[in-house]
């Protein structure tokens, strides 16, 4: 009886086996997980300049979400890893060096200080990785009460305690409107190089005015 069940068992019919192939890669194709690209933001989130580091911290997570509810680009979904660096040359130049040994880190945005941006650049530099330097034109401080209310109120909806854009929201906010502008027009698969080749060709006309 034993040897008659396993001989039924392997005789199956040719429908049922290519229903069961068809059900084992619907199920591989809904539990696939798209491939992540990181982004880093370096800034003072703590220390004297650490009100920088909030209001931008708001305007990078408002952007990165907006990106991956709408589905990603090129199928890839983006993670940002953002990175402290006291407003201090020495934490800026460890916080450079530690996204650099992050491969799929494909490029920055920081560090809102001359000082610590020239410590941190020529690191991004070796590493190939692009780097979108903050704190100065076209990505200063700008008026708040000047910007789209549309934008103040996503803001307000992604803070904890419903809280207002500062200097520094609209510029970061570009900045990351930039990135994706060229991740989307960049070859695949996305890399650093690719990326750093589509953004040398982008203009992005943001909420502060263009940016080269």
């Amino acid at each position: 009886m034993i040897g008659e069940g396993s001989l039924i068992s392997n005789h199956q019919s040719p429908i049922s086996i290519i229903l069961l192939i068809f059900s084992l890669l619907l199920l591989s194709a809904c539990t696939r997980t798209p491939p992540v690209v990181k982004i880093g933001l370096v800034g003072p989130f703590e220390g004297r300049e650490r009100a920088i580091g909030y209001d931008v911290i708001y305007s990078a997570r408002l952007a990165v979400r907006e990106l991956n509810e709408a589905g990603g680009v090129h199928g890839y979904r983006v993670a940002l890893v953002a990175l402290d660096d006291g407003g201090n040359v020495d934490f800026a130049r460890e916080t450079a060096v530690s996204l650099t040994l992050d491969p799929a880190i494909i490029a920055v945005v920081g560090h809102w200080q001359p000082e610590t941006t020239a410590v941190a650049a020529p690191i991004y530099a070796a590493a190939g990785i692009p780097f979108v330097p903050m704190g100065e034109r076209p990505f200063g401080p700008t008026d708040p009460t000047t910007l789209p209310s549309d934008f103040l109120t996503a803001y307000a909806a992604i803070t904890p305690f419903n809280e207002t854009a500062g200097p520094y929201a609209a510029t970061t906010y570009n900045a990351f409107q930039l990135l994706w502008q060229a991740l989307a027009t960049a070859t695949t698969p996305i890399s650093r190089d690719s990326i750093a080749a589509s953004l040398s060709s982008h203009e992005y006309q943001g909420m502060t005015g263009s940016i080269p």
